[in-house]
């Protein structure tokens, strides 16, 4: 993958190119063909001369300043899961070791058994599915049939051919899982196969979704999915990011009362 100071780079460009004059309060010139805003444009609303920009979009400045990177963060309209982004790309590099395999905490696996109706499982950084429950396995796919290297939601939501069958958004939720792994991988120089396997056999849209530079943290939406069996269903999800360095997430999918959804998962799993 790219080095440190390049990911920095293609970061700010990609997210000047999204911006509009009209969407940070600038006038949009006569004749304007530019679609982004421009350099200069940028440095103004972060109080930074253009030239110290151009040096970080082309790589030969390395470590802005955290005071910079906030000014950054603003002028190009992050969110917090951008901006914090931008910190760690830009801190001082991880361990090159690989990070060991983390393990599901007790705790959290009795709040998982705990919830026999809402589909959920427990699930690291890289996307890898440390624990699951029974819904969840009826839900998206059983993962204890899979083997172990292959309990991944981008692993299996870009190359396994349920997923397109599965998720009704099937590219959302693909792009989606990219930018998870762009997050959890900011700042870190250890190699990792997962990118390279998913390069080889996650298509073009992994390279695009790579691309596009995006991160996303653990949030709350709604999965729609044409369930083999249920047919359609729509539910609603929540990422529960858990206390401790490993950065474990625990996600739930629930369904409101009175829908039929509920109604389904109560009859399958409820006691």
């Amino acid at each position: 993958m790219t080095t440190r100071p390049t990911e920095l780079a293609q970061f700010l460009r990609t997210r000047r190119a999204r911006l509009t004059p009209e969407c940070v309060g600038l006038p949009r010139g006569a004749g304007r063909r530019l679609t982004g805003l421009r350099r200069a444009e940028v440095a103004a609303l972060a109080g930074i001369s253009p030239e110290y920009y151009t040096r970080l979009e082309q790589g030969r400045q390395r470590r802005p300043s955290p005071e910079v990177l906030d000014a950054l963060a603003s002028a190009l309209r992050l969110d917090a899961d951008g901006r914090g982004h931008l910190h760690r790309i830009t801190s001082r590099p991880e361990a090159s070791a690989p990070p060991a395999p983390a393990e599901a905490p007790e705790a959290a696996l009795d709040l998982l058994r705990a919830l026999t109706v809402w589909p959920a499982y427990l699930v690291g950084p890289m996307r890898d599915v440390l624990a699951w429950n029974e819904a969840a396995a009826w839900l998206v796919t059983d993962f204890g049939a899979l083997p172990p290297h292959r309990r991944n939601l981008a692993w299996f939501a870009l190359c396994d051919p349920r997923a397109r069958e599965l998720y009704a958004d099937w590219e959302t939720v693909a792009r989606g899982n990219v930018h998870r792994l762009r997050n959890a991988l900011a700042g870190r120089t250890d190699h990792q196969p997962l990118l390279a396997e998913l390069a080889l056999h996650g298509g073009q849209l992994f390279t695009d979704a790579w691309n596009e530079h995006e991160v996303r943290g653990p949030n709350t939406g709604h999965k729609r999915l044409n369930h083999p069996e249920a047919g359609p269903l729509t539910l609603a999800y929540t990422g529960y990011l858990l206390p401790g360095p490993e950065r474990l997430e625990l996600v739930a999918m629930t369904a409101p009362r009175g829908s039929a959804e509920h109604a389904l998962l109560w009859s399958r799993f409820g006691s």
